[in-house]
């Protein structure tokens, strides 16, 4: 379940926030330049020459300020869930909850979404319900019918696809919907590429241009989806990575090429990280098969004390 925030960053409560960044142990010094940051700070609204009156307020964030996704985090970092079954995972106010459900066990899944509308509702913070979504992955022929989440007395709406993080999220997790919006965004990147090319531009320039404004739109997250794609999604965005490096001079690197290195950079560093909630789960792939590692290299990674993979 992906959850929306109406105004996040607006509904901060300063004193909320410093109760909890005081149990943090946060400096005490530092929590009341915060405080003082959110209390009675003006804001107005200027169109062109026009200017609106300033209004004291003392709830929420000023927008636009790299202190206000950083205080949001604070502010929420006192509800976190994370079991077998059920997980939630924050970036900034984007929340979501993800559930394992066997065999129709769907109490600790629905208990945790009412626990954290509670905890919502407890801060101050209102949920966008009509904005909130709900994706089911399920792989059955015949799936039973889904009784929808309540929030609010409102009913949650499943969907198909979701984008989350800037990545286009399917429920049959074969990636199609996030493939179609990166060629359609690496197309008419392509076209400025190809504009530039007509300028007369070097050679160097353009391969700039390339990795910084193609690249990284058709290479973004692909260490979550590019082992996964299918094959004629592979080839279209091999093909524009192709048609890229002819206008820029040079070969360049194929989809398969760099999600493998960037994949296996990843998995090196979680296995360095004895912190990162991955790196047991991976560890422990030591003492058994690992059927789904195809590439020898990454199996190696895992698996460096001579362990057979099949």
């Amino acid at each position: 379940m992906f959850f929306d925030f109406s105004s996040a960053f607006n509904t901060i409560q300063a004193l909320l926030l410093r109760d909890k960044l005081l149990r943090m142990g946060v400096e005490p010094g530092l929590v009341t330049w915060i405080t003082e940051y959110l209390t009675e700070w003006p804001q107005f609204v200027r169109l062109g020459d026009l200017t609106s009156e300033a209004v004291v307020s003392s709830i929420g964030a000023p927008q636009g300020t790299v202190l206000s996704p950083v205080l949001f985090t604070l502010y929420t970092t006192d509800f976190s869930y994370n079991s077998e079954t059920c997980h939630m995972q924050k970036f900034s106010d984007n929340t979501a909850i993800v559930g394992c459900i066997r065999d129709g066990q769907e109490r600790e899944y629905r208990c945790l979404v009412e626990d954290f509308v509670g905890w919502c509702q407890t801060n101050q913070l209102q949920l966008n319900t009509t904005k909130t979504k709900e994706m089911v992955v399920d792989f059955r022929r015949t799936a039973p019918p889904l009784v929808p989440v309540t929030i609010d007395g409102e009913n949650v709406e499943t969907v198909c696809t979701y984008k989350y993080l800037g990545v286009h999220l399917d429920n049959k997790m074969d990636w199609s919907t996030n493939s179609d919006a990166l060629y359609k965004k690496g197309q008419s990147r392509l076209y400025f590429l190809r504009r530039l090319r007509s300028f007369n531009v070097c050679n160097r320039l353009l391969l700039m241009f390339y990795q910084s404004v193609m690249a990284s739109v058709l290479f973004y997250a692909v260490v979550c989806w590019g082992g996964s794609t299918r094959k004629r999604d592979n080839g279209r965005l091999d093909r524009l990575v192709r048609k890229a490096g002819s206008v820029v001079g040079m070969e360049l690197e194929s989809l398969t090429t760099i999600a493998e290195r960037r994949t296996l950079s990843r998995l090196h560093s979680i296995l360095n990280n004895d912190r990162h909630p991955l790196h047991t789960i991976i560890i422990n792939q030591r003492q058994t098969p690992v059927p789904l590692l195809q590439d020898r290299q990454a199996a190696e990674v895992i698996c460096p004390q001579g362990h057979t993979t099949v």
